[in-house]
């Protein structure tokens, strides 16, 4: 057996200035690979760039630090799979559920091709990847969908598509991050440039527009 430390709120905000958790302190990785390690080198670049301007301008409050991890909605997203494959005590489930749930959702998007899958087996969730393949999950097992609602639960299922109402959210901001950079580059308060700076690239990870297809 293994014991693997994952929050439901991630990532972890600071609990002190000064001090900042990385890797899996930090809560960014999977709650479905836990996959730490591939975490801390996929935002490695962006937590040395944002270290690297918070020392440079003393923004080391737990406030400042905070904005280094911020909400990821894609990363909050991917706590319903792990509900959806977790068994809870003395919780009566078919034993064939947590095979059939993989199998329809993995056809649908080896079916839907590169694009889809690759990112996803990375941990990186997308809102075209996961929109579509749950779409055609639906189509192909319609009767299995009331069975995952009553699995997890509908409070559950409301915080989770609130989660995907974000990712697209954040997909739209990324898109327009073009156009505000300039202005933010341009802020002379440098602890306002930070928090937009960060807020930016939230809103790239957060709907995993930081992956780059090869």
């Amino acid at each position: 057996f293994a014991f693997f430390p994952t929050y439901t709120d991630s990532p972890l905000k600071p609990m002190w200035s000064r001090l900042l958790a990385v890797g899996d302190a930090s809560g960014i990785q999977s709650p479905l690979s836990f996959g730490g390690f591939g975490a801390l080198t996929r935002h490695l670049d962006r937590i040395s760039g944002a270290i690297s301007e918070a020392v440079e301008n003393d923004l080391l409050h737990k406030s400042e630090l905070g904005e280094i991890n911020a909400y990821t909605p894609n990363l909050s997203a991917a706590w319903m799979f792990q509900k959806a494959m977790s068994i809870r005590m003395k919780q009566n489930v078919d034993p064939k559920f947590v095979n059939r749930l993989l199998a329809v959702n993995f056809d649908q998007m080896d079916d839907m091709g590169e694009i889809t899958i690759k990112p996803f087996l990375q941990d990186v969730v997308r809102i075209d990847g996961l929109v579509g393949s749950l779409a055609r999950s639906f189509a192909a097992d319609p009767t299995f969908m009331p069975q995952i609602v009553a699995h997890v639960g509908i409070p559950t299922l409301a915080e989770w598509l609130g989660h995907v109402s974000m990712i697209a959210a954040y997909d739209i901001l990324f898109n327009m991050s073009s156009v505000i950079r300039p202005f933010v580059d341009r802020m002379d308060d440098p602890r306002e440039r930070f928090v937009w700076r960060r807020r930016m690239e939230a809103w790239k990870f957060g709907s995993g527009n930081d992956y780059t297809f090869e």
